[in-house]
């Protein structure tokens, strides 16, 4: 069996909502108005997120001075190393913004991974505009980048080997995907949508946890949920104090 590992990456590979920090520190008044009306769902995040970067006033090197202060998950350099040598096809999927993301990753030496997301575009006068060539007018939540339509247009079938699909993430962009894929590591917002749906997933704090996991598993994910109920039962700092506190879940985690 060959494996398949679609990641988010804002709040999962970096440690930090990168466009968050972008408006934070570019946007002109008005993009939390425009979040609002997100969290509100009077719109869809693509649409909030293209109003949004229109708002942004940086110069590029001011914009690449502050994407090089993000930090990334310290374990994910390892994750990504662990999955080159099993031969694990790793992509990140993002509804962020694919400059952000290069160029974190080409810091981290992590250039060659596959990258889908929203394209960001450089304008005169230090303007930005954002185009969303990954997402789907059947997208239920309106997002930039569709990860139910990335998961589902995958090639699952490399050199005639069926893949196993496999979801790393943390909040909602990543809830469409989450019932369209066999497993998924999940923290934040998005372990509570797992459980609520009664998705088959693990909680995780960082990528090492996920490392160890899969390389005591590997080739087979269907042991996770077996190993899940031995940490939990006896082995607290494998999984955090997090994994610990959920063993009252839901039974989707336990088959």
């Amino acid at each position: 069996m060959a494996y398949r590992i679609f990641c988010d990456f804002d709040g999962t590979i970096a440690t930090s909502d990168v466009t968050d920090r972008l408006l934070e520190a570019f946007a002109a008044p008005g993009w939390h108005d425009i979040e609002d009306e997100w969290q509100a769902g009077l719109i869809g995040s693509a649409e909030c997120m293209a109003r949004q970067i229109e708002l942004l006033r940086c110069s590029r090197p001011a914009l690449d001075q502050l994407l090089d202060t993000v930090e990334i998950d310290p374990g994910f350099a390892g994750f990504v190393a662990f999955c080159r040598e099993h031969d694990i096809e790793l992509t990140v999927v993002s509804d962020g913004l694919d400059y952000a993301i290069a160029r974190i990753l080409v810091r981290a030496g992590l250039g060659q991974l596959p990258i889908v997301a929203n394209h960001l575009v450089f304008l005169p006068d230090d303007h930005y505009a954002m185009l969303s060539p990954h997402a789907s007018p059947a997208c239920r939540t309106g997002a930039g980048t569709c990860k139910c339509r990335t998961v589902d247009s995958a090639d699952l079938k490399g050199f005639g080997v069926p893949q196993s699909t496999v979801l790393i993430g943390d909040g909602r962009s990543d809830y469409c995907a989450a019932g369209a894929v066999d497993f998924v590591f999940a923290k934040d917002g998005l372990l509570g949508h797992c459980r609520d749906q009664d998705i088959t997933h693990l909680p995780y704090q960082n990528f090492a946890e996920i490392t160890a996991l899969l390389s005591e598993r590997l080739p087979g994910f269907e042991e996770l949920a077996p190993a899940r109920t031995r940490v939990l039962a006896g082995d607290a700092d494998f999984l955090g104090h997090e994994a610990v506190a959920a063993a009252g879940i839901g039974a989707a985690e336990l088959s």
